[in-house]
């Protein structure tokens, strides 16, 4: 089977399509973070500087009724390590690295993010 001059340009457009994609996530954006923080009942229970996550930060917080949660973090990003709640969504969430990512556990109230200089860009358009 022959490519046709027309098959060549799709896949032409699709690999520099592809090109653009993979450039603006992994290199455009680049967004300076400059704080972890770990919220608790709405107020903030923990700042860490980015800087201060180049070793292992680990924070254990006891709630009432034997809960609790422990929060991993390093300078490749933050995750929920253990956690007693009913369905464990926090620790399933992975790991987060960027603003605008977050993990929350609504049952012990908790919410873990990223603070720092957001670039303003347009994350969809509706007509």
């Amino acid at each position: 089977m022959k490519l046709k001059k027309g098959d060549i340009i799709i896949v032409l457009v699709l690999v520099i399509a592809s090109g653009f994609w993979a450039l603006n996530n992994y290199i455009g954006n680049t967004r300076s973070v400059d704080n972890l923080v770990v919220e608790v009942n709405g107020e903030v229970y923990k700042k860490i500087p980015t800087s201060e996550l180049k070793e292992d930060q680990h924070i254990h917080i006891d709630f009432e009724n034997n809960r609790y949660i422990d929060i991993a973090a390093n300078e490749s990003g933050t995750w929920v390590e253990d956690v007693i709640c009913p369905d464990k969504l926090c620790q399933k969430t992975g790991v987060i690295n960027k603003i605008g990512q977050s993990i929350v556990c609504l049952p012990n109230k908790v919410v873990i993010y990223y603070e720092g200089e957001k670039n303003q860009e347009i994350d969809n358009v509706a007509y």
